[in-house]
């Protein structure tokens, strides 16, 4: 972009845990969404990624826009004396309230005071480069990083939170959204608990706003239609998610050996990676079909197109584990039944959003093998009851996750706090 043309304008400053983040490509989708709309801002991140980073947005950004940093270099430690020296009671103030709000997660006050220096050095570049607004990712590290800002500069902030770190007590969350001047929500459940458990002092500043799918996802959903198979043709399962507990892998591993047992010929494609996998496949053995299971790793995003394109149902059984991060409607789902694909998911967390029992797909309850099993035969045995329950799934699809309303909104917000608006080109700005 021409830097004469934006030259003046206001800056974001947005605070990422890491960036690129391999599971996080909803981030990134937004961060190119508003890059398209003329939003001029930098990334901060607060770690380097640990995995290899290969699509090409990520690349581009990760150059371009981001900053990176240790946790204790001379710039940094530089930066948390200069505090110091200029403002030693609104320093000492910030830890206090750490300390005083932070005690039920001792652990998290050391994380938390370990990123002061960098916090404090992000904020220094942040104004050299113009930033007049942070925004912070999650509600965990980046809005403490934010929050400093706020407590000892008196910058303004605000909040993305996706669901980790807001179920278990934590005072200290919100003490820190109470001094946000607004805060986004991925999906109404997450919001509802929010603005209702958490006993923020304003929860009229905290805002629904869905994740909008990947682009290359809504530009191959008009060509996709309901898949037709034969009655004698082998069903095709697929599921997608890390291999981690919380996506509930095994509830399909332990149906699909139902529906074998039961006289069904199916095949299951499961598309991710991650600490279980041996766990997984030793399970599938157990179960006698492990030559009917395909275990295909984590994949591009234009292989995982392909894998959905030739899939019959999509099904995926999330379950919430006590102190491990809930899904609140996971990306996946909703870019299944974006392509027309029969989706079969458990009754948890925000999914009910967007998956309504026979109407947009079939729910069941959590780790019910039996009742996930009977949902996947009745779709199977009923395809035009399969490709009803597809199309009007992509309708709500296309309602609840469009990306440019979505964009619109956050847009809308930015506009209403960022001090003097983002001052975008007028075809860029948010629709009124």
């Amino acid at each position: 972009m021409d830097e004469s043309a934006t030259k003046g304008r206001p800056r974001l400053g947005i605070i990422i845990s890491m960036f690129p983040e391999l599971h996080e490509t909803f981030i990134l989708r937004e961060l190119v969404a508003l890059e398209r709309r003329g939003v001029e801002f930098d990334i901060y991140s607060l770690q380097y990624p640990r995995d290899p980073i290969t699509m090409e947005d990520a690349i581009r950004l990760s150059t371009e826009r981001t900053h990176y940093s240790p946790l204790f270099t001379l710039s940094t430690v530089g930066a948390l004396g200069r505090a110091m020296l200029h403002h030693p009671l609104k320093l000492g103030s910030a830890i206090w309230q750490l300390l005083r709000h932070g005690y039920d997660r001792p652990m998290d006050i050391v994380k938390n005071l370990a990123i002061l220096p960098l916090s404090l050095h992000f904020g220094e570049l942040g104004r050299s480069r113009g930033v007049t607004h942070w925004h912070g990712h999650w509600a965990n590290i980046p809005t403490t990083a934010c929050w400093y800002l706020n407590q000892v500069e008196g910058e303004p902030w605000s909040a993305a939170i996706h669901g980790e770190d807001i179920f278990s007590p934590n005072t200290f969350l919100r003490h820190k959204l109470d001094a946000a001047l607004f805060s986004v929500v991925c999906s109404g459940y997450f919001c509802n608990h929010l603005k209702t458990k958490l006993g923020l002092s304003a929860p009229e500043n905290v805002h629904l706003n869905y994740h909008g799918l990947d682009p290359r996802v809504m530009e191959h959903a008009p060509g996709k239609r309901f898949r037709e198979r034969a009655a004698e043709e082998v069903l095709s399962l697929i599921s997608i998610g890390r291999l981690v507990p919380t996506k509930g892998h095994d509830v399909v591993i332990r149906a699909c050996a139902v529906l074998i047992a039961s006289g069904r010929k199916l095949r299951l494609t499961l598309i991710g990676s991650g600490p279980i996998q041996e766990e997984l496949m030793a399970l599938a053995e157990q179960e006698g079909i492990r030559e009917h299971v395909d275990f295909r790793g984590a994949l591009a995003f234009a292989d995982v197109l392909e894998a959905l394109d030739a899939a019959d149902l999509f099904c995926l059984a999330p379950r919430l584990i006590p102190g491990q991060p809930p899904d609140g409607i996971p990306n996946v789902i909703a870019e299944a039944m974006a392509l027309r694909l029969p989706v079969v998911t458990t009754r948890v967390s925000a999914i009910p959003e967007l998956v309504v029992d026979g109407e947009t797909g079939k729910l069941v309850e959590v780790d019910d093998v039996q009742g996930f099993a009977a949902a996947v035969e009745s779709l199977a045995a009923d395809p035009e009851a399969a490709r009803l329950l597809s199309e009007q799934a992509a309708g709500r699809v296309a309602e609840m996750f469009n990306q440019k309303q979505n964009i619109d909104d956050l847009l809308a917000l930015f506009e209403q706090h960022v001090p003097g608006g983002l001052k975008l080109p007028d075809a860029r700005r948010p629709y009124s």
